[in-house]
């Protein structure tokens, strides 16, 4: 029997099946070495090192490091476990690329981000996410969301530690004194805005802004961020 166009149409018509078969079985696959790699990182609560050769060095930051820019941004370091958010699609393609080069599958994640961004037990800059590759050192896999603004540093100056929240509380201080009218200080008509009752008014304030601060601080259980950085509590 002759091979005629209708042969010629249904055999591209069976291959062009077959080809769509085939992407179609690569698409689950890749779909679901994906859905591994999420629920890898997921479910992370160990803290695992892995031999990665040929890493970029911009990419790689020892835990000092980290932990400054944790202290200074008002952040977490913690295992990836504990994070409450997606991960995004851009997260787990970067350690599949990671992966084909260390050769081996990632089994421990660390996350940077705001407190408020973690399942934190009883007893709040975006998310980073770390690998980490031996010696103390982290490898920066991924970073979503926004940029760390210098308005969060600004936020959580005062937090850094004790001597920052006492210094914070005398500036407070200093310009509720500046602030007052001389009138209300001072019974002295024509007085003017300098004087020992000016210092006064500024003892006076800095003895309320000390207590103040104390109470607050000890009545919602504040954490300095020098302590904060790497606590799995609230609190």
């Amino acid at each position: 029997m002759p091979y005629t166009k209708e042969d010629e149409l249904v055999n591209l018509l069976r291959g062009q099946a077959s080809i769509m078969q085939e992407v179609h079985e690569i698409l689950e696959q890749e779909e679901k070495q994906d859905e591994l790699v999420r629920a890898s990182i997921k479910s992370c609560m160990k803290h695992r090192e892995h031999a990665v050769p040929g890493l970029d060095g911009s990419r790689v930051f020892g835990i000092a490091d980290i932990r400054r820019i944790c202290i200074r941004f008002r952040l977490r370091f913690l295992p990836s476990g504990r994070f409450k958010g997606a991960i995004p699609q851009g997260a787990i393609t970067a350690v599949r690329q990671l992966e084909q080069v260390a050769g081996q599958p990632m089994r421990s994640f660390m996350i940077m981000a705001p407190a408020s961004r973690f399942r934190l037990c009883d007893c709040d800059a975006d998310p980073l996410l770390f690998v980490p590759v031996g010696n103390g050192q982290y490898y920066l896999v991924h970073r979503w969301g926004r940029e760390i603004s210098p308005f969060r540093a600004a936020l959580g100056w005062p937090v850094r530690n004790w001597k920052h929240l006492a210094v914070t509380a005398l500036a407070v201080a200093a310009i509720v004194a500046a602030l007052v009218p001389t009138a209300w200080i001072t019974p002295e008509a024509g007085a003017s805005w300098w004087g020992s009752y000016r210092f006064g008014m500024f003892f006076c304030t800095a003895m309320l802004a000390g207590a103040a601060t104390t109470l607050a601080w000890f009545t919602s259980f504040g954490q300095f961020s020098t302590e904060a950085w790497n606590s799995k509590t609230f609190n």
